[in-house]
């Protein structure tokens, strides 16, 4: 089984090793290859159009930070769609009508699609958001997901605040803002059909393929750790001098 992983705790180099990683797995495995590649394909085509930012230029640390919060953004809004989804499933039929209700809004909205664009995507979520608000905060709050709701405000909140922090040139912003999300949705389908593949007809050849993006998955998630721990430390430091 995969192990998970929230994009929104990697740098944007790490993201990129990641995908070059993942490409040489799978250019590597003979199984489920018809199934695979068109997902496959489609992390080297996001690939390369990340890689131009790279190319381009050294992310700016307001960028970087920009970049980042999106993507917190995103697994939120990830997060929220898929307690919703659930929801639907549930045997209560109270739960079942009121998460059925909310999904319809979202499947209105639909505002995070890899065809839409730039000004759609920083322009829908806050749409989405002012409605369920204004007139489905009480259908929320007896769905039991009012911390998932509020996970999401918090993060667009601080999209926005990052936003008015410094105005940056409009080529610079969409070439990261655009590239990132098209290849985290790349890597995030790959790994999911590969996740269902593997439970329903585990092979010697897929599981090694699996092992590999595990152990990658794993260095990353210590390294973020690590960081993150180097962090809290050195502000703990700060104020005990």
């Amino acid at each position: 089984m995969l192990k998970a992983l929230n994009f929104s705790n990697l740098l944007s180099f790490d993201l990129y090793d990641l995908a070059r990683i993942s490409l040489q797995v799978f250019d590597h495995c003979p199984s489920h290859r018809s199934t695979l590649l068109p997902f496959v394909e489609d992390v080297r085509e996001s690939l390369q159009t990340y890689e131009l930012t790279f190319q381009r230029r050294v992310i700016s640390s307001v960028m970087e930070r920009k970049t980042l919060q999106a993507s917190k953004r995103d697994e939120a809004y990830i997060a929220f769609v898929r307690f919703v989804e659930a929801s639907c499933h549930r045997l209560s039929g109270k739960h079942s009508v009121l998460g059925t209700e909310l999904l319809s809004v979202l499947q209105k909205h639909t505002w995070q699609s890899n065809n839409d664009g730039y000004q759609r995507q920083i322009t829908g979520l806050p749409r989405l958001i002012k409605e369920l608000d204004l007139y489905h905060l009480e259908t929320i709050e007896q769905l039991g997901a009012s911390d998932w709701f509020d996970e999401l405000v918090r993060a667009q909140n601080d999209f926005d605040s990052l936003s008015d922090e410094k105005k940056i040139g409009a080529f610079k912003e969409i070439s990261v803002r655009e590239t990132r999300p098209l290849l985290e949705n790349a890597l995030r389908s790959l790994f999911w059909i590969t996740d269902r593949l593997y439970q329903s007809a585990p092979d010697e050849d897929l599981g090694k393929s699996v092992a590999s993006l595990n152990s990658v998955v794993r260095k990353l998630t210590t390294k973020v750790e690590r960081e993150i721990c180097s962090e809290v430390f050195g502000k703990m430091s700060a104020m005990g001098s």
